[in-house]
């Protein structure tokens, strides 16, 4: 149950964050906003959240979500929304770094709440 809770967080947080920047700021498609949003949210919970946090620290799997999130947003904006590459980056670097903000934080719930491998004594907070 808390991995189910713990998916809903984030896939709240990121659906958020992506209908304000993509959805309100560039007028992308509430479609591809939710194709972002899963791809986004199985690869990184999948992959980042439970693998590799407990293997580095936050601020490596933070900047591995960054990366993540910019090449998605850049490659559904660019695919299905037909916008200009400018644009895309754009759209993808600023969706980016808000995401990243709350994955930043939304780490330390996974930590605190020993979810995946993160509560192993080898992890670094920093």
């Amino acid at each position: 149950m808390n991995h189910v809770k713990a998916f809903a967080v984030k896939g709240i947080m990121t659906l958020a964050v992506l209908s304000l920047v993509l959805g309100l700021g560039f007028r992308i498609s509430a479609e591809s906003i939710a194709t972002i949003t899963v791809l986004f949210g199985a690869i990184s919970y999948g992959i980042g959240d439970m693998a590799v946090l407990h293997k580095t620290n936050n601020l490596f799997t933070t900047a591995a979500d960054l990366i993540l999130t910019l090449v998605l947003v850049f490659s559904v904006v660019i695919w299905y929304e037909g916008l200009n590459g400018g644009l895309a980056a754009s759209a993808a670097f600023i969706s980016a770094m808000m995401v990243a903000v709350g994955e930043y934080f939304y780490h330390f719930y996974i930590i605190k709440n020993k979810l995946g491998a993160a509560h192993q004594n080898s992890i670094d907070l920093s």
